[in-house]
C-alpha cells in the first residue's frame, strides 16, 4: 500500500513539474494579445523563431506573409522575448530620429549578455552612455581626411584582387566569389585595421587568416548556445561562468591578446601607422582637452573597435560584392555604363584616389542598388528603453524592435519595381523620390553605420580595379537563392563567375 502511495506522489510530483515547466514557457507569451497588438501565434518557449528561421521558409519570407496578414506593425515573440515588427516609414522616423532617446540601444537575444567582455564594448555592441561616449571618440576617425590616409593600403589590395581575378580569367576558370572576394575584404580589413600586409587569396595557413575565418563562421554550437539562452534565460550566469560566448574563446583571446601587444609596442616604441588603429590610440592619448581623462578610449576599448572591425566588414564587403559582380552578368548595359565613367574619372591605369570615388557616382548608384536589394545586414533591430507608444501601439518597457530591411527594400509601395536592379533610381536625378528611411543597409539616424563611407570606398576601388581590367560575362548558378538564417544574406549557392581580360 505504501508503495502505491509513493507511486501516486510522484506522478503528481511529475504532473506538477510539468504544468510549472510549461507555464513557464507559455507566461510572456500574452503580452500582445492582452494589448491587442495582431500577430503570429507563438509556440512555447520557441515563440516565433522557428518560423522565422526555418531554413525551407525564411524571416524575409515570414514577414512578408505577416505584413499581408496583420499590417505595417505588429508583434512576434524572440523565444521569450515580445518584440514589434515594423514596416511603416513614419514609425521607422519615430525610432530612428525622432523618439531616438527612447531606441537607442539595439535588441540582442539574450541582451547581449552572452557576448565576450571585448565584443560587449564595441561600438556596435554596447549601449547607453557607453555606445555615445564610444561613438563621439570613433566619429572623428571616419572623416574624409582619415579616409584618404587608408586608400593606399585598400588600393593595394583591390590591385591584388584584380591580378588574383586576371590569372583566372587567363586559366579559363571560373572565380570563386566568396572566396576571393572574402579574401580581399580580410586584406583590406588586416591593412587598413592593424597596419598588416597580408595576401589571404595566397596564404591560407597564417594563424591571422586562420582565427579569423573561424571567428566569423557561424556554426551549429552557435546557434545551439543561442536557442538556450532564448528559451531559458536563467542559465545565462552559468554559460558566463564557464565562459561561453557567442563567439569562439580561442579566437576572441588569440585577436584580444595580439591587438593589446600590438598597441604596447607602438606605445613603447612610439612608432605610428596610418591605419585604423593608429586613429584610435591618438584619440586614446589626446590630453588637448582638460576634460578628456574619463572620456579616453583604454586599450582594451581600441582593440575591441578593430575586433569588431574585422567582424562587421568582412560579410558585409564580400557578400556586397558577390551580388554586384552577380548582378553586372545579369545587366551588361549597366557593366558598360560603370567601365565607361571608370575610364572617364579615373583612367585606364591609374591608381584611383578618394577624391575620384566621390566622382564614380553612376558606380555608387549601382552598388547603392545592390545594397537595397541584397542587404548583407538584413535584419536591424532596437530594443525600448521605457513604455512607449508607435503609431497608437502601445510597446512595453524592453521590448524588441525588428525593422526587416530586406522586405523595406523589396517593398513595391516605396520602390517601382523593386525585383529589378535599376542603379538609376539612386542617382540625383531620381533619388528624392526614394524616402532615406526605407533604404537601410547602413541603417538609419544617430546609429547608422560610423564606417559606411569606407565601406563605399573599398567597394568602389573593387570595382575600379577589377572591372576596368576584365569583363564579367557569365555567372552561376541560373537562379539565385538567398539564405539569411544567419542574420547576413548569402547564396544557398556559391556564386562563380567567369571573366574574360578587357581588350587594351
Amino acid at each position: 500500500m505504501e508503495t502505491v502511495i509513493e507511486g501516486h506522489v510522484w506522478i503528481v510530483l511529475i504532473v506538477c513539474a510539468l504544468i510549472l515547466f510549461y507555464t513557464y514557457g507559455k507566461s510572456p507569451l500574452y503580452v500582445w494579445k492582452t494589448l491587442g497588438v495582431p500577430g503570429p501565434e507563438p509556440t512555447v518557449f520557441f515563440g516565433n523563431i522557428h518560423q522565422l528561421f526555418d531554413a525551407r521558409v525564411g524571416v524575409r519570407h515570414s514577414v512578408k506573409q505577416w505584413q499581408k496578414q496583420y499590417g505595417r506593425i505588429f508583434g512576434i515573440y524572440f523565444f521569450r522575448k515580445p518584440v514589434i515588427v515594423v514596416t511603416e516609414p513614419e514609425a521607422l522616423k519615430q525610432i530612428f530620429v525622432k523618439d531616438f532617446n527612447v531606441f537607442v540601444d539595439r535588441f540582442f537575444v539574450g541582451d547581449g549578455r552572452l557576448q565576450h567582455r571585448i565584443i560587449q564594448r564595441t561600438v556596435f555592441f554596447s549601449q547607453g552612455a557607453t555606445w555615445r561616449r564610444l561613438r563621439k571618440m570613433m566619429t572623428p576617425s571616419f572623416s574624409s581626411g582619415k579616409l584618404k590616409s587608408l586608400s593606399p593600403y585598400i588600393n593595394r589590395t583591390a590591385h591584388s584582387l584584380s591580378d588574383h581575378a586576371v590569372t583566372y580569367a587567363k586559366q579559363g576558370k571560373h572565380l570563386d566569389a566568396k572566396v576571393v572576394f572574402g579574401a580581399y575584404a580580410l586584406d583590406v580589413i588586416a591593412g587598413t585595421a592593424f597596419g598588416l600586409d597580408l595576401d589571404s587569396q595566397s596564404d591560407h595557413a597564417a594563424p591571422f587568416i586562420r582565427h579569423a575565418k573561424s571567428l566569423m563562421t557561424i556554426d551549429k554550437v552557435v546557434q545551439l548556445k543561442l536557442t538556450l539562452v532564448g528559451m531559458f534565460p536563467a542559465v545565462i550566469p552559468l554559460f558566463r561562468a564557464l565562459k561561453i560566448g557567442y563567439f569562439k574563446r580561442r579566437d576572441i583571446k588569440f585577436f584580444s591578446d595580439n591587438l593589446q601587444a600590438l598597441i604596447a609596442e607602438r606605445i613603447t616604441s612610439g612608432k605610428s601607422n596610418a591605419d585604423f588603429l593608429q586613429l584610435l590610440m591618438e584619440a586614446e592619448f589626446d590630453s588637448s582637452d582638460p576634460d578628456s581623462a574619463d572620456k579616453k578610449l583604454t586599450s582594451e576599448e581600441v582593440a575591441a573597435q578593430c575586433l569588431f572591425f574585422m567582424i562587421a566588414g568582412y560579410d558585409t564587403t564580400s557578400t556586397t560584392l558577390q551580388y554586384l559582380f552577380y548582378e553586372l552578368v545579369r545587366h551588361q548595359d549597366v557593366q558598360g555604363k560603370i567601365v565607361a565613367e571608370i575610364l572617364s574619372v579615373v583612367g585606364a591605369s591609374g591608381e584611383p584616389s578618394y577624391d575620384h570615388c566621390q566622382k564614380l557616382k553612376y558606380l555608387e548608384a549601382a552598388i547603392e542598388e545592390t545594397l537595397r536589394m541584397y542587404p548583407p545586414l538584413h535584419i536591424l533591430t532596437r530594443k525600448t528603453t521605457r513604455d512607449t507608444t508607435l503609431n497608437g501601439v502601445f510597446i512595453p518597457a524592453n521590448s524588441g524592435v525588428l525593422i526587416p530591411a530586406y522586405n523595406i527594400g523589396r517593398d513595391p509601395e516605396f520602390f517601382r519595381d523593386p525585383d529589378t536592379f535599376v542603379p538609376e533610381r539612386f542617382l540625383d536625378a531620381d533619388k528624392h523620390d526614394v524616402n532615406p528611411v526605407t533604404f537601410l543597409p547602413f541603417g538609419y539616424g544617430s546609429r547608422q553605420c560610423i564606417g559606411m563611407r569606407l565601406a563605399l570606398m573599398q567597394l568602389k576601388l573593387a570595382a575600379v580595379h577589377v572591372l576596368r581590367r576584365l569583363k564579367v560575362v557569365s555567372a552561376t548558378p541560373e537562379v539565385l537563392e538567398i539564405e539569411d538564417f544567419s542574420g547576413t544574406l548569402v547564396p544557398k549557392t556559391p556564386i562563380q563567375l567567369f571573366m574574360e581580360v578587357r581588350s587594351v
